[in-house]
Formats: C-alpha cells, structure tokens, sequence
C-alpha cells in the first residue's frame, strides 16, 4: 500500500450526518432484542432485519464520523465504515436481487394474513417461517468443533462435498429438498471437524464481507501518514484473517473457503472478492437460469439430486457448480468470474444482470394491501435503480464512494451507537417510517409464535 487516497471531502453529503431526532422506544428497543433476524450476523455490532427492514449499525458513532469526514482522514473511524458497509450491503442485496424479491413476496403475503387472521391464511405465515430458516441453515444440518492445529490462508482448511436430504415437519426425508453441503477438514491429515450447508446466508454474508473490507482499505488509505496506515492495515488484515479461520463462524465464511481452495486463491481478500461477484450472479438467477446450469462432471456422485437442486433454485449449489466449471483462478478477476459463468451454460453476467433488472423493473404491488406492504412496493420501486448501480461496481461491491455516491438518495436510515435513527439523504426518514416497520415486525414474531405452538409444537 503506497500513497494516499481520498474519497471525501468537507463538502460531501456524508459530513452532514445528524441523528434525525428520532428513535426506537425503550420498550420498542426492548422488543427489538427479541427479534431474530433470518440475515447472517457474525459481528454483534450491526444487524439488517428484512420483516422490518430496519437496518442497525450499533458501532457507528456519529459525531465522531461526521468530524473525521470533516478532515478527511477515517481511519480513526474504521470499524465504523466497516459496519456501515457491511450491513448496508445485507440492505442492498435484500432490495435490489432476484432472490430478495421472492423474499419480499413471503414476507408481504404474510403480513396480509396477518392482517385477516383467519385459519385459510395460515399456511401463508408457516411459509414465511420456513422462508426465514432457509436463510441460514437449521443446527441439525451443521456441527463444527474447534481444529486441532492452526489453519491460515497458506494452510487452508480441506473441503469435501456431501448432498443430505431435508427432514420436513413430519419427520420424513425429503428427496425433492436435497441439501449441499461443505465438511471441512484440517491440513493436511483431512480430519473433518465440522459440516455446513452452503446456504443463502452464506452468499449474502461474503458479499457484506467484501464490503467490509473495501470500507477498511479505504478509511486507512485516507490518513495522511504511510506509517500509521502500514500499522492500522496489519491491524485489520489479522482481524479479518482471525475471523475467517474461526470456526465458530463457518458458516458465514464458507463461500470464501470454497472459493480459495477450488479455484486457488491464497489471499483472504481476493478469495473475498470472487466469491461476492459469483454470490451476486447467483442470486440473481431466475427459473430459467437454473434449467441450463451445468452439472460439474464430479457432482455425478449426487445423482438425482442434482435435478433436484436445479428445480428448486438452490442458490448455493448454483454458486458452488460456477467455482468447478471455471476451473483455476489465473490472475484476471473479470475473465475469471466470465469463464466460471459460461462454462456452466448461464451465457454471461452481464446478460444475468440485465435479465434481472429486467424483472425488477416493476416494484411489488398487492392489490389491497396496508401500509405495511405499501412500505415493501416503494423500496422495491428502486430495486431496478440499485442492481444497475452494483453492474457498474466491481465485482458487484458496495463501496463507501457509492454509499455517499450515487446510492445516497435511497440509502435507508439507519440506528446509531445511541440508538438515533441517521440518514444520508435528509428527508428519508419520513418515508420510512421505521417505528411502524419495527411494531408490525414485531406483532408479526407475536403471532406468528402462537401459530407454530399450535401447528409445529415449537
């Protein structure tokens, strides 16, 4: 690392950062605890949850952000633009993908049976629970123990591939909902200590990880002085590196390991960098996409599951069949992430991402709906907007120049290390309304707890 770059200066829209004057209630901010979010969190200091779509970045000082924007130098503000990034990203993703808008279906069709609360809605409400614990995959599929010996990015953990079959409420094994899973090993002995689905969150979360990580390089690279920057950049390389190779956090790191060990990265960052531009491919696949995905010759061992993947739209498994069919990473980031997508019959990403955006256009409309669903059409009217700008960045990463950039006017508020609501773009705030999205949020988790006693015996 070598000079300095900028990206703001004392008259960028970010320097007016204020608390809105608006908040969470204590009780609200009580009830909020209880709310579990389906979205990956291995950092305690930040959360997106899509039923409210509130996004909390609880590290984020604001005064403290706003001067150092003033004099142009982050770094004394790093893990703060790192948060932001991070779940900012989650927010991004959530609004502007395919996958996030089949999300946002359930979650609307349930909050309209909410709304009717009567027995023939019910299944709506169930849906949306299962939907929820798609993201992130159930304990029962995953077990992890600590290695025995340390593993870093030049020792890298051995990774082999099983397909499980899903066990559904009544206790049966279901062919038709195969599960990709990853079992990872130490090095070199191969000893397995731990297993995880390569599930939705596990995309979602190498992308935000990307984020973050760009968001870190570039507050350090704003200070003025090469040795503190060589100092802070050691600092978070290890705090990354230390969280990659934790295995309590597997599953949120999981898409990077795939992508160092098959494709033959050893750097964390750039393993960080594929893996997100093949996450935002794959979830952007439609029906369609998936029909002409190539099996990778050494899937043969699946079997039928592999159709089964396919007709069910498994995301991970998508992302996952890429890596084998590019083959080797050979030191040009585009051309590799262009050959893993042709050779798996998918065409190219860019016409992946025009035939989403495509699908986006039109926001999603219920006929009949409250304010509630009218709160998920209006975000969904910038859907279009907000996969278009990620076409333009590379690899797909959210930055903190297009934070402040061009994605500031729908950049959503979001909660404070005080617990105040900010935004980037004044005024959003009012749109918003996240006091309403918090206690529909919540009355929906109420509800939703009482049915599952009834139905699921939880």
């Amino acid at each position: 690392m070598s000079g300095k770059t900028c990206v703001t200066t004392g008259r960028t829209p970010m320097t007016n950062l204020e608390p809105t004057g608006r908040s969470l209630s204590k009780l609200q901010l009580e009830e909020k605890t209880l709310l579990t979010t389906s979205f990956p969190n291995q950092i305690a200091a930040g959360s997106f949850a899509p039923h409210s779509t509130i996004v909390e970045v609880g590290c984020f000082r604001t005064a403290n952000v706003r001067d150092a924007l003033l004099t142009e130098d982050l770094m004394p503000v790093r893990q703060d633009i790192q948060v932001l990034c991070h779940e900012m990203t989650h927010w991004f993703d959530f609004f502007g993908t395919i996958w996030g808008r089949d999300y946002i279906g359930n979650i609307c069709r349930a909050y309209r049976a909410f709304e009717r609360r009567t027995e023939a809605e019910f299944p709506k409400i169930v849906e949306l629970f299962d939907k929820d614990r798609s993201v992130l995959s159930p304990e029962y599929y995953r077990f992890t123990s600590a290695p025995t010996i340390r593993h870093t990015m030049t020792r890298p953990w051995s990774i082999e591939y099983v397909a499980g079959a899903e066990i559904d409420a009544a206790g049966a094994t279901r062919e038709d909902r195969p599960i990709f899973m990853a079992r990872f090993g130490e090095n070199p002995s191969r000893q397995v200590f731990a297993r995880q689905p390569v599930s939705v969150g596990a995309l979602l979360e190498v992308r935000a990880i990307a984020s973050e990580v760009g968001g870190a390089i570039t507050a350090v690279n704003s200070h003025p002085e090469e040795g503190p920057r060589l100092v802070e950049m050691n600092i978070a390389n290890k705090e990354f590196n230390d969280l990659a190779y934790d295995h309590e956090l597997i599953e949120y790191n999981t898409a990077a390991h795939i992508l160092s060990v098959q494709a033959g990265t050893k750097e964390l960052f750039l393993s960080a960098r594929l893996a997100a531009a093949l996450a935002y491919v794959a979830l952007n696949l439609q029906k369609s996409d998936f029909q002409k995905l190539k099996v990778p010759d050494s899937f043969e061992a699946f079997g039928r599951r592999n159709k089964a993947f396919k007709r069910q739209q498994d995301r991970g498994y998508a992302f996952v069949a890429m890596i084998f069919n590019g083959g080797t990473f050979d030191g040009d980031e585009v051309e590799f992430v262009e050959r893993c997508v042709a050779s798996s019959g998918l065409g190219t990403p860019n016409e992946i991402i025009a035939a989403a955006a495509s699908e986006l256009a039109n926001p999603f409309w219920f006929s009949g709906g409250n304010n509630i669903t009218a709160h998920f059409s209006r975000e969904t009217a910038m859907s279009r907007q907000i996969l278009e700008a990620h076409a333009k960045f590379p690899n797909y990463i959210l930055t903190l120049q297009s934070l402040v950039g061009e994605l500031r006017t729908v950049c959503p508020p979001f909660l404070d290390a005080d617990a105040n609501f900010v935004e980037l773009n004044a005024g959003r705030i009012d749109e918003y309304e996240p006091e309403m999205m918090h206690d529909a949020a919540h009355a929906l988790r109420a509800y939703t707890r009482n049915l599952l006693s009834g139905c699921r015996g939880i």
